[in-house]
């Protein structure tokens, strides 16, 4: 009996292991109930076993890069030291992780939850203010389920936590926090002006929990990137009536932006200059959950350029703690649409933009005009160009302006470009313009200070660009920078350019004939002619006292302008004479010396006669003529001074050492119908030369006069001989066939036809009137 007493009241350990497992399958874990028992019964040993295990399966994931998987063993390992009250350690883990969970981008609010609530009950036993704040601040958001037992007042985040000694200061990124308030920002438009109001737009909206206290944002920087100065918004009283509706609880509320006010004292210590000093405004910025609020003001750009909002930063300041958030990120700051007033309450408008928060800034469109108020289409070289500014002062304002002035051209070519009163001043204290190298670099004028213009005032400015001699296409740039007197800080420009195309004015052709030169030459024989080299004339020049020869010039001058121009006087001139001569230039004797017009494309003929002597008998070179046509003109209505334009000749040859022979011929007076036609041979040489003379007979003409003779120059002479023509034909040009042979240098001559004759195919040829 004692033996089954003792069998029914005891089991063994093996009997009832037994009997377990008949019931549960206990081999590969504990039972449940066990299990948490047994973890404290047996101590840190299992707490260290299983947080090895969770951090080796941490790391295996981590090599797979199963991020998300991580991310749940990292959590769990948390748990395990806050189920150990390891804090510190838990806090060590749980805060890196609640930083960087992908969860939250991934929309996982369960697990953020969990993860959130976990690190809010860690960093609350060790007293780390900063994190409970800013966890606490994304409890708030709606996204995450609420729990009833807890009170979503964001002011009474640090209730029950001791005081420390510094004011905790969170900053939490919106990026990589679920804020409970978000904050958007829009431009009205995608393109401003310097200078002009531009609308803008922030919107703040409350994604709290519909039982949580409201949340009240102490102020609102926002920072921008161009040319535009900060806006620091207050929570203050709101100045206008804001306009709100039940149904979307949406307030619209108008906000005046003021310069930001310092005192002397605080101004002198600060580093930031008062030009960026920001702008700032009072609204009410108190957020109940569900509540939208937009606030619009406008602020006036003092820069050209892209002007977009760096960041948002939310300010929140309670009692015992303050919070900032701030926003970066272009998708969260971004605006789909404008809220505007209506009748039935605030309604929305769908921006153009891509970008809300991006803005390009342009130049303020000045309202100063600048006409050039005398430009021809067309101007000529070695013309004096006077171009008259008129600047009309159309602005609301007065204002203060400042011209600027450049030529652009070729490079080499620029000519230069004087102020109309600067060149006035020059030439009263008897210097130049140009002058001071100081008041002109290439071809850019000094700024000229035009001073105050009132409204609708006009100021007139002349420009003179110095004559060019080569053609040219120019660009005239001016520049008038300016300030409205209202608004110093907004600079304004207005650039006008013009081009202004110089060109030629004329272009000529030349003819260049011999004529017969009546006076005599002077004699080999005579010595008072060899030994006059120390004769001087009275300016101290040697005379000239050797060979002369006449020649005639004859200049065919066209006009290439397009209107008509005046012609003052033409005539060549010697620009240089070579070897050893002295040239005269007179014209003829019907050559018109007045004025004359010339229109355009039109043809105008002058002849001169030029007068080439050599200095010395025994020169035997031949000479060369530089020689320029020298036109003096004006344009028709023009009261100036004549313009000087000169046209190149080309370089004629006179050559002094060689025979040669001219043809010269008349109507003969005694007898009509005959022509008296004269060959003068000359020999300018120091040799005596003879000639063999032919005159061939001719079916267009009988002549009178020798066929063949034989003729010899001593040096320094000339011989004439005449032969009486009787045309048979009338009307027609007669060519007739004379051959002077050079029996000296071997070589025929030839004839060169004079005044009134021509050279053709056949030779000199001779007119014969119809009438003789």
């Amino acid at each position: 009996m004692p033996r089954q007493s003792s069998r029914s009241g005891e089991e063994s350990p093996r009997s009832q292991a037994s009997s377990m497992a008949s019931i549960y399958n206990t081999y590969l874990c504990r039972e449940p109930a066990n299990d948490v028992p047994m973890l404290i019964r047996n101590g840190p040993d299992e707490y260290t076993a299983s947080l090895r295990t969770l951090q080796r399966s941490a790391d295996y994931f981590a090599e797979k890069e199963h991020t998300r998987a991580v991310e749940r063993l990292q959590l769990e390992m948390g748990r395990l030291h806050m189920q150990n009250k390891q804090w510190e350690r838990a806090a060590r883990v749980l805060v890196p992780l609640w930083q960087t969970l992908s969860w939250r981008q991934a929309g996982w609010w369960q697990l953020l939850q969990e993860t959130d609530w976990a690190l809010k009950e860690c960093v609350r036993s060790i007293q780390d203010k900063e994190t409970l704040i800013a966890v606490d601040w994304e409890l708030l958001n709606k996204s995450l389920t609420p729990r009833q037992d807890y009170e979503y007042d964001f002011s009474k985040v640090l209730e029950g936590l001791q005081p420390s000694g510094s004011r905790p200061r969170a900053i939490v990124r919106a990026d990589s926090t679920l804020s409970c308030i978000s904050a958007t920002f829009a431009f009205s438009a995608a393109e401003g002006n310097v200078g002009e109001n531009l609308s803008s737009q922030l919107t703040l909206s409350s994604q709290a929990h519909g039982e949580s206290a409201p949340v009240v944002v102490s102020h609102i920087k926002i920072a921008f990137e161009g040319g535009l100065r900060n806006i620091d918004i207050e929570h203050g009283s709101a100045k206008s009536p804001e306009t709100s509706t039940s149904q979307e609880q949406v307030y619209l509320h108008p906000v005046s932006l003021q310069k930001a006010t310092t005192d002397a004292s605080s101004a002198a210590s600060s580093s930031i200059p008062v030009q960026s000093a920001p702008l700032v405004g009072a609204a009410n910025l108190a957020l109940a959950p569900g509540i939208t609020k937009s606030l619009s003001f406008d602020h006036v750009p003092r820069d050209a350029g892209d002007v977009e909002v760096a960041n948002i930063t939310l300010y929140v300041g309670e009692d015992d703690f303050d919070l900032e958030v701030i926003i970066t990120e272009d998708e969260q700051m971004h605006q789909e649409n404008l809220w505007s007033p209506s009748i039935s309450g605030p309604s929305q408008k769908r921006l153009k933009s891509g970008r809300s928060n991006f803005v390009k800034i342009l130049p303020k469109p000045p309202k100063l005009q600048i006409e050039l108020d005398n430009l021809l289409p067309t101007y000529f070289t070695n013309e004096a160009i006077s171009i008259d500014l008129l600047i009309s002062n159309e602005e609301e304002d007065e204002t203060d302006v400042i011209l600027d002035a450049r030529l652009l051209g070729p490079p080499g070519s620029l000519p230069m470009i004087t102020w109309a009163s600067d060149e006035e001043i020059a030439i009263s204290t008897g210097g130049s313009a140009a002058d001071d190298p100081l008041k002109r670099i290439g071809s850019r004028l000094p700024s000229k200070h035009l001073g105050k213009m009132s409204r609708l005032e006009k100021r007139r400015q002349s420009i003179h660009i110095q004559p060019t001699l080569e053609p040219a296409e120019y660009l005239l740039e001016i520049k008038a920078g300016y300030h409205v007197l209202s608004d110093l800080e907004t600079p304004i420009s207005e650039t006008f350019s013009a081009n202004i195309n110089v060109v030629r004015p004329f272009e000529a052709s030349y003819n260049f004939l011999p004529l017969l030169c009546p006076e005599p030459w002077p004699s080999y024989f005579d010595a008072t002619n060899l030994d006059n080299d120390s004769d001087v004339d009275g300016a101290g020049e040697q005379k000239a006292s050797g060979l002369t020869q006449r020649w005639s010039l004859t200049s065919r001058l066209s006009s290439l302008a397009d209107v008509p121009l005046i012609i003052d006087n033409l005539e060549p001139q010697a620009i240089e004479v070579h070897e050893g001569a002295v040239c005269k230039i007179s014209p003829t004797a019907n050559n018109k010396s007045e004025t004359y017009l010339i229109a355009p494309s039109d043809l105008q003929e002058r002849k001169f006669i030029l007068e080439i002597q050599k200095l010395d008998l025994e020169d035997c070179r031949s000479t060369f003529l530089d020689l320029q046509l020298e036109i003096r003109w004006h344009r028709e209505g023009s009261s100036g001074p004549s313009t000087i334009s000169h046209v190149a000749v080309p370089e004629l040859m006179i050559p002094f050492g060689e025979p040669r022979v001219l043809a010269s011929a008349q109507n003969g007076e005694v007898s009509p119908g005959v022509v008296h036609l004269d060959y003068i041979i000359e020999n300018p040489s120091m040799y005596t030369l003879t000639f063999n003379l032919t005159m061939d007979t001719s079916e267009e003409f009988a002549f009178s006069g020798v066929k063949n003779v034989s003729v010899q120059l001593v040096p320094l002479s000339r011989h004439t001989v005449r032969y009486n023509l009787m045309p048979l034909v009338k009307g027609i040009w007669i060519s007739p066939q004379f051959r002077v042979f050079d029996t000296h240098f071997h070589k025929v001559l030839k004839v060169k036809a004079t005044e009134g004759m021509r050279n053709d195919k056949k030779g000199v040829s001779v007119w014969v009137d119809a009438e003789g």
